[in-house]
C-alpha cells in the first residue's frame, strides 16, 4: 500500500514537551521542522500575512507577462492569454485565502497594463475601465472575472462543503474547532488559525446568498 516518504515527510510541533517530540519522531522516522515553509507552492505561517508573504503570487504572474512581452499580440490575444492563463495563476491562493485589497489590486494592475500596454509595467492609458472589463460579455463588456468576487466565491463553495461535505477536513474542523456551535454563530476567537477566522468573515455573505 501507499506509505509516507520520510524524505519529503515533516512534522511541525506546538507546545509538545521534549520527550512526546522525540517518541514520535523515533515512531515515524520523520523530521522535525518549523514554521514558516511552503506547502503546494503557498506559504504556511502561524500569524497573519504580510504583502511580502503574497509576494511569489504577483512575482509569477509579472513573469509570465514578461515572458510574452517581445511577442506581438492583438487585444484579443492578450485577452484570451489573462483570461487562460494570468486570471487562473491566483486560484490556488484564492481558494485558500481572502486575498487582501492591495494585492488583489497589484494582480489586477499588472492583468491591466498587460492588456492595454501589453506589458505589466505599461503606462498606456486604459480604454475601458477594469471594473467595465469585468462585466459579463452578455452586457457588451470584455467577460473578464473580478478577483474580488472569484476569491469570495471560492472560499463560500468551502463554506458549502464545511456545511455539506463529508470530508476529512470537515469532519475534523467539526470536532476540533466548531464543537457544540452552530457554524453561523462560532466565535471566531479561540482556535481558529487567522486564515479560519477570515473565512468566518463571509458568513454573512454566505447567508445573503
Amino acid at each position: 500500500g501507499l506509505t509516507a516518504s520520510t524524505e519529503k515527510s515533516a512534522i511541525f510541533f506546538c507546545n509538545t514537551n521534549r520527550g512526546t517530540r522525540e517518541l514520535i519522531l523515533r515512531i515515524t522516522q520523520f523530521r522535525q521542522d518549523v514554521l514558516p515553509v511552503k506547502y503546494l507552492g503557498l506559504p504556511l505561517i502561524t500569524s497573519r500575512f504580510s504583502k511580502q508573504d503574497y509576494a511569489p503570487l504577483i512575482e509569477k504572474i509579472m513573469a509570465r507577462v514578461n515572458s510574452w512581452v517581445r511577442k506581438t499580440l492583438s487585444y484579443t490575444s492578450q485577452l484570451q492569454l489573462i483570461k487562460s492563463t494570468l486570471a487562473t495563476m491566483q486560484v490556488f491562493w484564492s481558494s485558500t485565502f481572502l486575498l487582501p485589497s492591495v494585492v488583489i489590486m497589484e494582480c489586477e494592475r499588472i492583468m491591466r497594463r498587460f492588456l492595454w500596454g501589453g506589458n505589466g509595467n505599461s503606462l498606456k492609458q486604459s480604454l475601458v475601465k477594469w471594473s467595465k472589463v469585468c462585466l459579463p460579455w452578455q452586457e457588451g463588456v470584455l467577460g473578464m472575472k473580478s478577483m474580488k468576487s472569484w476569491n469570495q466565491a471560492l472560499l463560500l463553495k468551502k463554506i458549502w462543503n464545511l456545511l455539506t461535505g463529508h470530508f476529512v477536513w470537515v469532519q475534523w474542523s467539526k470536532l476540533n474547532l466548531i464543537r457544540k456551535h452552530s457554524f453561523w454563530n462560532t466565535p471566531s476567537a479561540g482556535a481558529f488559525s487567522w486564515s479560519c477566522r477570515q473565512i468566518l468573515l463571509l458568513r454573512n455573505k454566505a447567508l445573503r446568498h
